[in-house]
């Protein structure tokens, strides 16, 4: 509620100004064949560039006569984008003042697919996103020692029909339980696929997924081993201990390992490959995207792994050619390929991004829980 009424009043405050603007140009504009024009108005700059999600290199942008710069991209495939404008090669960037749909420190765009993609809202029957706080004995830091899970239901949930597989779902550093809904559209993508028949009809677990929540304040505190490590176990014993036991006794979902799975993106990725590698007797099915690996010990991070566990699924991992996590990400696949687990390692073309998390997410639920499955 706070971060909408802080959105509605900042447009209140700027509509003269984005009215102003917007009748001498149009600061995104996509032709037919998918490139995207931008522009910004700086006119007192002397080099601006664009920052478009999922490419590593900017986009250095053409000075106008009237001050506002533009650059014309490529033909994009069909996402949901994030950009920003870097001004003077100056380090903090700028949001487009024209576009309200953000994501932290980028303005949004989308760019439709042919037939829809399964992140966009189409005529599915729709789920039931439900949010819980619980009073947590482990996590440490919470106001009132509360914490919190969302959970997605799909359409036509039944809590006395044959029992539902169950994905937990991590969500990244600096991120919230909401944000796989709010900013990957999980509750779309699942929508869609289950209507598609391209995916069983589940239940998804989005917990908070920090354990100490000082680990939030500054992200220097990846370079602090120990801090990780902190962070980490506690979130694991409340994922196992507190969020597991009261889904499984709120909601009408699978009790065994191969009805389980965990996925996480970039902290998440951390989370969700030691607590279901460590985990095989609750988790059959694992996913790491961009993984949080940088500065890890496999053999201490993944004390409990066996690559002989039994009923183990699946290890599946992704991670852009271009994070600066894909030496690590591949890295761990070697080790636990050498260790004799097989992985299904994807490195595809792109950054530390959203696009790559709920593009991988797509993949991932038809894999673990096809329909007719």
């Amino acid at each position: 509620m706070m971060r909408a009424a802080r959105l509605v009043a900042v447009l209140c405050c700027g509509l003269t100004a984005l009215a102003q603007q917007a009748a001498k140009f149009r600061s995104t504009e996509t032709h037919a064949d998918r490139s995207v024009t931008f522009r910004f108005s700086a006119p007192k700059a002397a080099k601006v560039e664009l920052l478009l999600e999922n490419r590593a290199a900017r986009l250095p942008m053409h000075k106008e006569n009237d001050g506002v710069w533009t650059v014309t991209t490529e033909p994009l495939a069909p996402e949901i984008y994030g950009y920003r404008f870097a001004v003077d090669g100056r380090a903090e960037t700028v949001r487009d003042p024209q576009n309200p749909a953000k994501r932290y420190g980028n303005s949004l765009l989308a760019i439709p697919g042919t037939p829809p993609k399964p992140w966009e809202r189409t005529a599915a029957l729709r789920g039931t996103v439900t949010h819980h706080t619980y009073t947590t004995k482990t996590v440490v830091g919470l106001p009132a020692n509360r914490s919190e899970f969302v959970v997605y239901t799909p359409p036509g949930y039944d809590p006395k029909a044959r029992p539902y597989p169950v994905l937990y779902l991590l969500h990244v550093w600096g991120d919230d339980a909401g944000s796989w809904v709010e900013f990957a559209q999980a509750d779309v993508i699942l929508d869609n696929l289950i209507a598609e028949r391209k995916a069983r009809p589940m239940v998804v677990v989005m917990p908070l997924g920090y354990g100490e929540m000082s680990f939030t304040k500054d992200y220097k505190v990846w370079d602090d081993r120990a801090a990780v490590a902190r962070n980490l176990s506690l979130f694991s014993k409340a994922l196992l201990t507190e969020v597991i036991p009261q889904v499984e006794g709120a909601y009408n979902v699978r009790l065994d390992a191969a009805g389980r799975a965990v996925l996480g993106a970039s902290m998440g990725g951390l989370e969700s490959l030691v607590v279901g590698l460590n985990h095989p007797e609750t988790f059959a099915w694992v996913g790491g995207e961009s993984a949080a690996l940088q500065h890890q010990d496999f053999g201490e991070l993944l004390a409990l792994f066996s690559p002989k566990a039994p009923g183990r699924r699946l290890v599946w991992m992704v991670c852009g050619k271009d994070d600066e996590l894909a030496g690590d990400n591949r890295r761990l696949a070697d080790w636990l390929q050498a260790k004799g687990q097989q992985v299904n390692f994807e490195e595809p073309d792109g950054t530390h991004s959203y696009i790559v998390w709920r593009e991988g997410l797509v993949r991932f639920v038809q894999v673990i829980f096809p329909a007719g499955g």
